[in-house]
């Protein structure tokens, strides 16, 4: 009997350590069955401009410069605001977000003031390299934004911003979203009204989700044709080249290299990933790197040859010539449009 009391104990000791047992890797190394969507959306590396917390007062009103490659939005943390892009004027509320994914160039305000101050004369308050503080404006009502713009480190986000109309409007009142929205508004208000540590990575962290949000309410109202594309992520060799083009931009692809790495001629590589993603594996293993160079460009202090390096050129004029035949500019060019941002 005592015996038996004694195995007994062992063998729940046992169970018990067992269970305690977590190993981190086989957790982080599962798979999770994601949708085509999903994964782009997860996949989407931002980085952020700036992020500006904004007090205004009545009367005011300012005008956002257009931001090539970047996508501007802004929240309403309190108070009410109107925004004018082309012909069409919008009132937000109070935990209201729009989104600019194109970075349209538009006026925000009071709603009454006319007189719109640039970007560039209103004395906003570098708190950080990337977050601001402005208060501006007269006596009036009080109304507080966070603004901000991002950059997106992936050329399938090219094709996304091509089926994206200029703004998208995410009111508190989308059922959708609501419970999201509000969540994210107290936290919004809180961290952008003190400056406390850390409050840089908090705000940019929020803002993201935003960004998320609306692009993935938006997105999921298209039919699939629009988003074929995505097929590419659904697919597991040509989503693993992606992934191999992602994970190293400097090593010196070829496209039999890549058609060897995931197991397939060179002839059925080729047309299986033109028709997938709609580029070539050459042509979309320039567009990542140009992507991050020009990410680098704006975002970074380091010079045109360390970037070209870095995403596998041998020389700053190779990167430079292909650099410009892709964004249009060349890298100077880009660096010094994003002096102001600075």
């Amino acid at each position: 009997m005592i015996i038996y009391r004694i195995l007994v104990v062992d063998i729940s000791y046992v169970t018990l350590d067992r269970r305690m047992e977590f190993d981190h890797t086989q957790r982080t190394a599962t798979t999770i069955d994601d949708g085509s969507l999903s994964k782009l959306l997860n996949n989407l590396q931002m980085k952020s401009a700036f992020y500006t917390a904004s007090e205004l007062r009545k009367p005011w009103s300012t005008q956002m410069p257009p931001m090539l490659q970047c996508m501007m939005f802004h929240f309403v943390v309190e108070g009410d605001a109107t925004f004018s892009c082309g012909d069409e004027s919008l009132e937000l509320s109070q935990g209201d977000f729009i989104l600019f994914p194109k970075g349209e160039g538009h006026i925000v305000s009071d709603g009454e003031c006319k007189t719109a101050t640039p970007l560039a004369e209103l004395p906003i308050e570098c708190i950080t390299e990337r977050y601001e503080k402005l208060t501006f404006g007269g006596n009036g009502e009080l109304t507080r934004l966070v603004c901000g713009a991002m950059v997106f480190d992936h050329p399938l986000a090219k094709k996304i911003v091509e089926i994206l109309p200029s703004f998208i409007l995410i009111k508190k009142s989308n059922v959708e979203t609501a419970s999201l929205i509000e969540s994210i508004s107290q936290l919004l208000k809180s961290e952008s009204q003190q400056i406390s540590l850390g409050a840089e990575a908090v705000i940019s962290r929020l803002a993201e989700i935003l960004v998320i949000a609306a692009l993935r309410e938006f997105l999921g109202q298209l039919n699939e044709t629009s988003l074929a594309w995505l097929g590419a992520l659904e697919d597991d060799r040509i989503g693993k080249a992606m992934k191999l083009i992602h994970d190293s931009p400097d090593k010196h692809w070829s496209l039999e290299g890549l058609a060897k790495e995931v197991g397939m001629s060179r002839t059925s590589f080729s047309q299986q990933f033109k028709r997938l993603v709609g580029d070539t594996p050459m042509e979309y293993l320039t567009e990542w790197r140009m992507s991050l160079a020009f990410s680098k460009l704006t975002l970074s202090k380091d010079t045109v040859l360390s970037i070209a390096l870095d995403i596998g050129y041998q020389s700053e004029s190779a990167f430079s010539r292909v650099f410009k035949k892709v964004i249009g500019k060349s890298p100077r060019e880009v660096r010094r449009s994003a002096e102001p941002l600075s």
